[in-house]
Parts: C-alpha cells; structure tokens; sequence
C-alpha cells in the first residue's frame, strides 16, 4: 500500500485516445454492475460502434472549448480498467460523472482520488463548485459522495431510464 492508501501498482491518469477498448470494457462492467449509476443501458452501450468509444476516449483526453470541455480519469491495475469518472463543464459549475470503481477496489481511497483529480481540474478550468446527481436508490453511491464532502442541495432530476424515479442533485465547493 502507498501512503495514501492506493495500491503500488496501480496506474492513475488522464484517458488517452487509444485507451478506448479499456474505457469501453469497463464501462460496460459499470453498466453491468450499477445500472443505476448511469444514463445509459447496458444493452444500449453493447451495440455501440467502436468509433463511439474512440469519440468518447478523444473527448476525455483533449480539452476543448468552454462548451465542449471535459477531463476523464481511469485507473489501471497492470493492464485491467478498474476505475473511471468524467469531469465536465455545464450550467457555470463543474460536474462529476461516469463514476465507478470496480467492486474488487472499493474502500481502498480509489475513488478519492479520482475525484480529487477532477476537482483539480474543475478548479483550473476556474469553477468553484463540483457538482453531480446520484439516484435516490443508489444509496452506497450516495454514502461515498457524502464522505468525499458533498451535500445534498434539495434539487432533484428525473432519472430518464427505467425504472424512473428521482436523481438528487449534490455539490461541494473546489
């Protein structure tokens, strides 16, 4: 273990174009795992061509224009996926998506630091809040979130996917 609690071995850094096969395996793990977690099927993502996860990999690993802009991070153990989140700019705030941590490495500080190096990022693009919906029936999801610093803000968005319900809205300052 490394001081911080990671594993020594473990690769943590910004998406790269060509590491769109990994960024696909491990979304769909994601998918697999947490439906809840995204918006987006599992069988919807199945039948996506691979020009749509080179696209979703150049997006993550380029900055683009205030409107267009995000920053995604994955972790690697050796050569496995085993964590990913997104970080992009809406609304005048930067928001945290696409999060997920291989079942394997949950508990063990992954998650904090992927987020910790969106909310940089945030920060450098000159946000000052982080924010993110999370579904109203995840609540391990929520429980990490509330660990990481974020707060419920009483807003809500409908989930659009089966089976519905709500998404709450949580942020914490950069």
């Amino acid at each position: 273990m490394l001081a911080d609690g990671l594993e020594i071995g473990l690769e943590i850094r910004r998406v790269r174009p060509e590491d769109w096969r990994d960024l696909r395996a491990l979304r769909l793990e994601a998918l697999a795992d947490t439906p809840l977690g995204f918006l987006e099927t599992l069988a919807d993502a199945q039948v996506k061509p691979d020009e749509d996860w080179q696209a979703r990999a150049m997006r993550g690993a380029a900055d683009g224009d205030a409107l267009r802009s995000s920053f995604q991070v994955m972790a690697w153990d050796g050569d496995r996926p085993v964590a990913n989140c997104v970080c992009f700019l809406a609304d005048g705030v930067a928001w945290l998506a696409a999060v997920y941590v291989t079942p394997d490495r949950r508990g063990r500080g992954l998650l904090d630091e992927l987020a910790e190096r969106c909310a940089a990022w945030g920060r450098e693009q000159g946000m000052s809040v982080l924010r993110l919906e999370v579904h109203e029936d995840n609540a391990p999801a929520q429980a990490a979130y509330r660990r990481l610093g974020f707060v419920d803000t009483g807003r809500r968005a409908p989930y659009p996917l089966p089976p519905g319900g709500q998404e709450l809205v949580m942020e914490r300052p950069l």
